[in-house]
């Protein structure tokens, strides 16, 4: 079972995400902004992966990859990045900053859990 921190502002994106996530039994917790995603991140160790939106309140999800790409304490955590706004250079500018996967919203569901699969077994091998 592996720990995922989710942070997204939209209360029926993380319903959809709980919902789409239930069949792999993960450990998720669920926040509203990257504010707080970063601050979990800092003293709660042991997540496995980081699922964020780009559009959030205080810290968005270009400021929260960013910021896990510059804090080494953080480093190594896939992160799994969606958006239903951005355009195609804005999804490269952010896999070279450290996203390790985009999805477009609205969300699929079967691929959701096929990229946090893939995400999680990236981590089991050192590859973030």
């Amino acid at each position: 079972m592996a720990r995922i921190l989710i942070a997204d502002d939209d209360p029926m994106v993380r319903r959809t995400i709980a919902k789409g996530l239930a069949t792999l039994r993960h450990d998720l917790l669920f926040v509203s902004d990257g504010i707080h995603a970063i601050d979990l991140l800092r003293c709660n160790a042991g997540f496995d992966l980081l699922i964020t939106d780009i559009s959030m309140p205080l810290l968005d999800g270009r400021q929260l990859v960013g910021t896990l790409a510059h804090d080494p304490s953080l480093g190594g955590i896939p992160v799994l990045i969606m958006s239903g706004v951005v355009g195609v250079r804005d999804i490269a500018d952010l896999l070279e900053m450290g996203a390790t996967k985009f999805l477009a919203k609205p969300l699929n569901m079967a691929v959701l859990r096929e990229d946090v699969n893939h995400c999680l077994e990236l981590r089991s091998v050192g590859v973030r």
